[in-house]
């Protein structure tokens, strides 16, 4: 019993901070400038949900999904975790699941929503564009090792799951966010072994979404005992 209670958290993780956020800066490195062309279309999957555009938003997501199962998970963090390859397969069946609702899922084309949940859905989604890549900066690793959209994993999970807020109801929301929100608990844990000062960011960012849904709901019943 003494020695199973001996284990830390970061004894479960085979490699240090060091080795890993290396790895990211290879990423960074390997596809410069490609950086600028993931940002744009992430800005440009926030400007199709923003006005309504559904499908065209979640097609829109799927390569990124995909860009980042192959060229994080697959071809680099499969050096470091024998669990990457599952990790990578997660995200090719969620790019796979992202294109599915955009071109035959039943996801109307909508007017552009003003609800609490599609605007803290925007705030997410720019926090996950612009905001998480300065967290390498802001935590003293440099901008070399800035975590992007479309090739590391927590941005990606980020810029997505706020699109799913702005533009996503009932069981095609459920099923976007699935893979997302268990990408969020396995990078909150391997942040937090790897002593990484932002490891609370994305619960955070759970917390933020959650409160988005919570008034999105008391502001509809208020709509509806109004209107009655």
């Amino acid at each position: 019993m003494s020695d199973s209670q001996s284990y830390r958290l970061e004894d479960f993780i085979p490699f240090s901070p060091e080795v890993y956020f290396r790895l990211v800066e290879r990423i960074n490195e390997a596809w410069w400038p490609l950086q600028f062309l993931a940002l744009g279309l992430g800005l440009a999957a926030l400007a199709a949900a923003w006005r309504g555009r559904v499908r065209v938003a979640l097609v829109l997501l799927a390569p990124a999904w995909a860009a980042s199962g192959i060229v994080f998970h697959l071809q680099r963090y499969a050096e470091l975790n024998w669990a990457a390859d599952y990790f990578g397969g997660a995200f090719l069946v969620q790019s796979a699941l992202l294109l599915g609702l955009g071109l035959f899922g039943r996801a109307p084309e909508r007017p552009p929503g003003r609800s609490p949940m599609a605007w803290v859905g925007a705030a997410i989604t720019l926090f996950g564009l612009v905001g998480y890549p300065l967290i390498a900066s802001v935590g003293g690793h440099g901008w070399s090792r800035s975590e992007v959209f479309a090739l590391h994993p927590e941005p990606t999970v980020l810029v997505t799951l706020g699109i799913a807020l702005v533009v996503l109801v009932g069981v095609q929301a459920a099923l976007a966010v699935v893979i997302p929100i268990l990408w969020i608990g396995i990078a909150t844990l391997t942040l937090a072994a790897l002593q990484a000062n932002w490891a609370w960011v994305l619960p955070g960012v759970m917390v933020f979404a959650l409160a988005g849904v919570v008034a999105d709901r008391v502001t509809a019943r208020g709509d509806t005992a109004g209107g009655g």
